[in-house]
C-alpha cells in the first residue's frame, strides 16, 4: 500500500520483507511541518526508512535528521567516537561522521549485530546514514526488528526478561553501562528486546554461565532472517534507522574498495 501527500507528492512503500519502507519523491528543501509529521509517523511504523537516490548534502542530511531528534552528534556523549573516525568539521558539519575507505582512515568494520553505542548512558535514538560512494560489489547493511525478536519469545521468557538488566560495554575500548533487557517504545508503545552480541555482556544478578546461556539464546532469537531487510546500496541513497528498537549488521565483503559515507547519529537530548 502506499501513501500520497500532495504537497510534495511523497510516497511512502511499505517494504515486502519483515520491516522498513521506501520514500520517494522527499524535496528536503521544501520540508514542512506537516511533512515532517508525515515522516515521523512513517519512522515509528516501519522503524528504518530508505530514500533511494536522494543524495543528500550535508546540510540537507542534518536538516532531514534533525526531524526526528532535537540533538545530532557524530561521536558519543562520553567524547570521541569509538571508532576514531573523522567527521566533517572543517566543512563546517562536526555532527557527522565521514565514514571513507579511501580517506587514509579504514573505518571499524561492524559485521557483527548490534546496537549503536549501548555503552553509554544514553544511547542514539537513531541515525540518518548517506550513501556518497558504494562499493563496486557488495557493502549490504541488515537491520533486524526487536519487537518481533520479543513478540516472538515465549511468555514464560518474556516475564523472566522483563525484570532483568544487562551490562552493556567493552572495557577499556568503551565504558560501561546498564540497560533493561526489555524497553517500551516511547511513540508506539510496543515493548522490544533490548539486548545485542556486540555490546551486551551480562546479565545483572545471574551466574556467568546463567548469563551466557540465556543472552546466546536472545541472541538467536534477535537475529532470526524473519525479522531482517536488507538494503543494497546505490549511490546516493540514504537511510535512517531507529536504535532503539532494531539492529543493524554492515557485511564486510568490500575489501579493497572505495566506500564513501556520512552518518549523522540522532540524540533524544
Amino acid at each position: 500500500m502506499t501513501s500520497q501527500f500532495t504537497e510534495q507528492r511523497l510516497a511512502i512503500t511499505p517494504l515486502s520483507a519483515a520491516f522498513g519502507a521506501v520514500v520517494e519523491q522527499l524535496d528536503v528543501e521544501a520540508l514542512d511541518e506537516i511533512v515532517a509529521a508525515e515522516l515521523q509517523q512513517a519512522w515509528a511504523d516501519h522503524h528504518v526508512l530508505f530514500f533511494p537516490a536522494i543524495h543528500l548534502s550535508p546540510a540537507q542530511q542534518v536538516r532531514l535528521a534533525g526531524v526526528f531528534g532535537p540533538r545530532l552528534a557524530a561521536t558519543t556523549e562520553t567524547g570521541g567516537d569509538y571508532r576514531g573516525a573523522p567527521t566533517l568539521a572543517e566543512e563546517g558539519f562536526p555532527e557527522i561522521l565521514l565514514l571513507d575507505t579511501g580517506a587514509g582512515h579504514q573505518p571499524k568494520t561492524t559485521n557483527t549485530w548490534h546496537t549503536d553505542v549501548t555503552f553509554t548512558e544514553s544511547p542514539p535514538i537513531g541515525s540518518l546514514f548517506a550513501m556518497e560512494i558504494p562499493a563496486a560489489a557488495g557493502g549490504d547493511t541488515l537491520w533486524s526488528d526487536q519487537h518481533r525478536a520479543y513478540e516472538g519469545l515465549s511468555e514464560p521468557i518474556r516475564r523472566l526478561i522483563d525484570e532483568l538488566s544487562a551490562v552493556h560495554g567493552r572495557p577499556p575500548l568503551t565504558g560501561t553501562s546498564v540497560h533493561p533487557m526489555v524497553k517500551q517504545h516511547p511513540v508506539t508503545g510496543r515493548r522490544f528486546l533490548y539486548v545485542n552480541r556486540g555490546w551486551t555482556r551480562a546479565v545483572k544478578g545471574m551466574s556467568d554461565t546463567e548469563s551466557r546461556h540465556l543472552l546466546e539464546m536472545l541472541f538467536e532469537r534477535a537475529e532470526r532472517p524473519e525479522y531482517q531487510v536488507r538494503w543494497r546500496w546505490s549511490a546516493g541513497d540514504a537511510a535512517l534507522w531507529d536504535n532503539r528498537c532494531t539492529m543493524h549488521y554492515a557485511v564486510d565483503d568490500y575489501d579493497g574498495q572505495r566506500r564513501r559515507a556520512r552518518r549523522a547519529t540522532i540524540y533524544a537530548g
